[in-house]
């Protein structure tokens, strides 16, 4: 991380896990950071809100457990009869 640092890249993308954009959002302030987390990056502390990331870190989260509460509420909303929405079982 500190070669992309020395060598002043426009940006630094990064990928593959958490402890990735942890590392690049620790070795600079200034670099822009370019995330991609299944995990909330506020919680990780890679960013201050979702709203306004603030600091030099954005990115893309895909809250992989946290939304499928929600997408299965709206799934219920869009279709209020259903009793049923997914089976494993009949995999």
């Amino acid at each position: 991380m500190v070669g992309l640092i020395d060598i002043r890249v426009a940006v630094i993308a990064a990928a593959g896990g958490t402890a990735v954009p942890l590392a690049a959002k620790a070795a600079t302030s200034t670099i822009p950071v370019v995330f991609i987390t299944g995990d909330d990056p506020v919680k990780l502390g890679l960013v201050t809100s979702l709203n306004r990331p603030g600091g030099n870190a954005t990115g893309v989260s895909m809250f992989l457990n946290e939304m499928e509460a929600k997408r299965l509420a709206l799934l219920h909303e869009l279709v209020p009869t259903t009793t049923m929405i997914g089976d494993s079982s009949r995999a």
